[in-house]
């Protein structure tokens, strides 16, 4: 194999001597000036589209070999989820979802009654879930928005609105009594040791929300998500001794690692900050003119669902062993491997998953992490590398083990490469695409929570996904398989489903190569995308993410899009090699072993294939895709939305319109790598903080900020202190429904 190097075209941006100059020319420049025009006249024929309800559509889970459709038609339902239209949440009955209270000893609890065990709603839904902004296009503007990578007719006139984008944090309150007791009875039965430091409480979430309303003013629609820690309610029926409740001894009153499964859907309660008014919250308190977002409770004992492998039948007995050995769960991996399963009547689609010690510190539009148009903007470091490991042997108290495995997991979907750390801070996810690939790794998602704390569960093949890891390079690594099997089994194998040497003469001719070459060296990419990025989205109605004043608005720069192929961020790509004898082939082969090929077994000549063909263009991905036919068959409805979940070994049967089912596939899985000012800050001692805390105030052009607690015990009651004084310095300003 010939030597790599590590881009074959830059990234987006990359070439320009001043990367900033031509958004700062486009900010002026006539065109835009002819957007903002244009999205006046077009604004005016589109109230109709705006009041428009969202099609359904969907399909189960691929197990079996089968394709992708297009979206049938808005009679069509989608199986156990309503799709709501794209306007403000109404629910009926809004009183009775509205939180109760209990005080225990001075302390507010929400009492709740989770599922029972062998419950239905303890298996997780096996409907693959659409995307409802990307439903609501037409098939006409997906065509030409996909092809061209321009929003143009007939796109144009249809304007789509900023995406809803709703806020989860994952929180634990460590110091609560009832937490600290049952958590130390738990370890003492199964004697594992873990850092207090992981549920050692600042009072950041109080202030991490204080921030977010501040940055997300006039979001559309958005809602605010805390999945919270809960606990069983003291009493006999619990084999709880109430006496816990009553200033009783502790850790030793509490038996929590010998109740029977049978019991977890007995009363619990839900860890509440103390200073939230639930109900104001729940509602969401008026804030002058304005509403402020609805603060809804959820609880980790809600929110586990049993999956496995894809397509399996699995039954409540099952779930019930199941929560039986992962019940209680003190693991944030655990509860993180269960976001997939929120639910989607009252999550939206996009989301933006937070720790409460991640704190947004400058306004953002919701460009900064989504768009209807380029999808979840993702944040990556493409100098820490992951490489897969099945070992277990990396440390499991804090990401690696976790980080390692999953991205081993990856390596067995999709073939082995180093794939990039996602920053540790407020991260873009897609609630369906999350779903999807908890869906695909069901068996490892289920074994997640199997380590009771982080790291406790050491059985070789399960250990810990790491979700927001496997779930984003999940998205990508869909992207980069539609992009080839459109051109390789939907373009070239067509009807014919396999490929002779005639069609792989026309392939290699298509990437640039010559007759008498069997290889080529590719120069820069000399693509329009990043010139196009701000007027497709100022002609879509759009706010861009770009910051004229940086220290007014936080800036984010989109340095790469999906729309461009597959990233040259962070893998490496062969310099030189035998195009043609080692990726396309010259013997006859099936269409969907050469996809297979070239998209798992040798990476490096699907990469090369992708970058190839985006040379061959200046925008859009039409290269890609088959021609039209002229008259497209009506699709049928029990064909999947999406490729099997597993790659099979033998081709599943072409959808009924090859060319919609990969437009709205490439659609599926669109992604932005994005940057914005950051910083991590991993507090160790209290001169440390301090500093660290002083260099954050100084640097006014941040937008995210991650205070990790790495502090040893002799320090932390004066960095504590120290950390409160600054979130009240930083945000004074309460929300409405603090008490």
């Amino acid at each position: 194999m010939a030597t790599r190097s590590l881009y074959l075209y830059s990234p987006l941006g990359a070439h320009s001597k001043h990367p900033s100059s031509r958004w700062r020319d486009l900010l002026c420049s006539p065109v835009r000036c002819t957007a903002i025009l244009l999205i006046i006249a077009a604004s005016l024929t589109s109230i109709g589209f705006l009041s428009l309800e969202w099609p359904s559509w969907g399909a189960p889970v691929p197990g079996a070999p089968s394709v992708f459709t297009p979206p049938p038609t808005a009679e069509s339902e989608l199986e156990g989820i309503i799709i709501p239209p794209h306007q403000p949440e109404v629910v009926e009955d809004l009183e009775e979802l509205v939180p109760e209270t209990e005080i225990l000893e001075g302390t507010l609890y929400h009492p709740f009654h989770p599922p029972s065990p062998s419950s239905p709603l303890r298996l997780a839904s096996q409907t693959v879930r659409p995307i409802r902004a990307q439903a609501a296009l037409s098939d006409a503007c997906a065509d030409k928005w996909v092809s061209t990578g321009l929003w143009t007719e007939p796109c144009r006139h249809s304007m789509v609105q900023d995406s809803r984008v709703d806020l989860v944090w994952v929180w634990v309150n460590g110091s609560d009594p009832l937490h600290a007791a049952a958590r130390q009875s738990l370890l003492a039965t199964t004697h594992y040791k873990t850092k207090e430091a992981r549920f050692r409480e600042h009072d950041e979430l109080r202030y991490s929300l204080r921030a977010a309303r501040a940055a997300t003013r006039g979001w559309p629609n958005a809602t605010w998500h805390v999945v919270t820690a809960d606990v069983p309610a003291p009493g006999v029926e619990d084999g709880v001794d109430t006496n816990i409740a009553n200033g009783g001894s502790g850790a030793a009153d509490i038996n929590i690692a010998s109740r029977k499964s049978e019991d977890s859907n007995q009363r619990r309660l839900g860890l509440v900050p103390q200073w939230l008014d639930i109900e104001c919250a729940f509602y969401g308190c008026p804030e002058g003119d304005e509403q402020a977002p609805p603060i809804r409770l959820q609880h980790d004992a809600q929110l586990f669902r049993l999956t496995g492998k894809p397509g399996a039948a699995l039954q409540g007995e099952e779930a019930e062993e199941w929560l039986g050995k992962i019940l209680p769960s003190f693991n944030s991996h655990a509860v993180e491997s269960q976001l997939p399963h929120l639910d989607p009547d009252t999550v939206s689609d996009n989301i933006v998953a937070l720790n409460d010690d991640q704190f947004m510190l400058l306004p953002l539009p919701p460009s900064a992490f989504h768009t209807p148009l380029y999808g979840p903007v993702f944040r990556i470091d493409p100098g820490l590398l992951v490489g897969g490991d099945s070992s277990g042997s990396a440390d499991g108290g804090g990401e690696w083990r976790s980080l390692g495995w999953s991205a081993h997991l990856l390596n067995g979907r999709f073939g082995t490469r180093k794939r990039p750390y996602m920053h540790h801070n407020a991260r873009a996810l897609s609630l369906p695409l999350m779903h999807e690939a908890a869906l695909a790794f069901g068996a490892e998602f289920a074994a997640t929570p199997l380590s009771q704390f982080r790291g406790s569960h050491t059985v070789a093949g399960e250990f810990e996904v790491n979700t927001i890891f496997l779930s984003t390079h999940y998205v990508i690594e869909r992207h980069r398989e539609a992009l080839l099997w459109a051109w390789v089994v939907a373009k070239w194998g067509d009807a014919r489903g396999s490929l002779d040497r005639a069609a792989k003469g026309a392939m290699w001719r298509e990437l640039g190569g010559a007759e008498e070459n069997s290889s080529f060296t590719l120069g820069k990419a000399e693509r329009r995308t990043e010139n196009d990025v701000e007027v497709n989205m100022l002609m879509a109605g759009l706010q861009p993410p770009r910051a004229e004043d940086k220290e007014a608005q936080a800036d984010t720069t989109y340095s790469w899009v999906s729309m461009d192929g597959y990233s040259a961020n962070f893998h490496s790509l062969a310099a030189r090699i035998d195009v043609r004898r080692e990726c396309i082939g010259e013997d006859a082969e099936p269409a969907w072993d050469m996809f297979r090929r070239l998209l798992k077994d040798d990476t490096a000549c699907g990469d090369n294939t992708i970058a190839a063909l985006i040379h061959n263009s200046r925008s859009g991905l039409d290269v890609f895709l088959p021609p039209p036919s002229a008259h497209p068959a009506a699709p049928s409805p029990d064909e999947p939305i999406i490729l099997p979940l597993e790659l099979p070994q033998h081709a599943p049967p072409l959808p009924t319109n090859p060319r919609a089912f990969a437009v709205r596939l490439l659609l599926r899985y669109a992604y932005v790598l994005g940057d914005s000012p950051t910083i991590f800050m991993g507090m160790k001692t209290l001169a440390q903080t301090e500093r660290l805390l002083k260099d954050a105030d100084s640097r006014k052009d941040v937008a995210l900020l991650c205070i990790n607690d790495d502090l040893g015990n002799g320090s932390q009651v004066k960095a504590n202190a120290l950390l409160r004084w600054w979130f009240e310095s930083r945000w004074p300003e309460k929300l409405p429904c603090e008490v």
